[in-house]
């Protein structure tokens, strides 16, 4: 007769606790100077719960908070260079089990300075067919910064900066129309701010020969450069 064996029992050992997930409280984008708070969350299983859980912090390879029972890490004014990865570990103390949460992108977004906006090469003394570029300049705020060019108060044209903080709007001066006040404004995700204003004014002048046969009409061209 066949030998006779017992039916194999498989026992489910439970999992100490689950892979953490860490957040940002309140967003993981926020303003330059916002509290901001990380919390690694995971737990025991209910088999396990005399045990007490361990929680490091990490960004970009570097360690923020070593192995402690806290499991938030607070930042009370989150400065632009705290952007990056963020990843948190847990473990159950006295075990050699680690396990590392997805990790997240926190972004901290300066406010724009107020722009400074520059004619070159000047603002007077300016005849019809010279070369006007308007640069318009911020000494600080997150990328990217939208840049709007105006002549008293009116649109003449925008660009987007995805890393620079200075963008130029060339145009070549057809009339007296083109005399007045230009001003510029930078604006990001978390600000927006307008220069002062920079009058530009014409001689009566002509620095090339213009044919007067006919009326001359203002002409804008639109493109606006990016200043690397």
């Amino acid at each position: 007769s066949a030998l006779w064996m017992p039916p194999l029992l498989y026992a489910s050992v439970p999992s100490l606790f689950p892979p953490p997930v860490l957040s940002a409280v309140p967003s993981p984008e926020l303003r330059e100077g916002s509290p901001l708070t990380l919390r690694c969350q995971t737990e025991l299983h209910p088999q396990r719960s005399a045990s007490r859980l361990l929680f490091s912090f990490h960004k970009d390879g570097h360690t923020l908070q070593n192995w402690g029972p806290h499991s938030e890490l607070c930042l009370p004014e989150a400065q632009e260079g705290a952007s990056g990865l963020y990843w948190c570990q847990a473990t159950r103390e006295g075990s050699r089990v680690q396990k590392q949460s997805p990790q997240l992108e926190v972004r901290v977004q300066a406010p724009v300075s107020q722009p400074l906006l520059t004619l070159r090469p000047r603002s007077t003394g300016l005849a019809v067919g010279d070369t006007v570029e308007l640069l318009c300049e911020t000494q600080s705020g997150s990328p990217p910064i939208l840049y709007s060019f105006y002549l008293d108060g009116n649109i003449l044209g925008n660009h987007h900066t995805p890393h620079g903080r200075a963008a130029s709007f060339p145009f070549t001066v057809m009339s007296e129309q083109n005399a007045g006040n230009y001003s510029c404004q930078a604006e990001n995700s978390v600000s927006k701010e307008t220069s002062e204003p920079t009058t530009l004014s014409l001689d009566g002048t002509y620095s090339t020969p213009v044919s007067l046969k006919a009326p001359c009409t203002a002409f804008w061209p639109m493109l606006v450069s990016l200043v690397l």
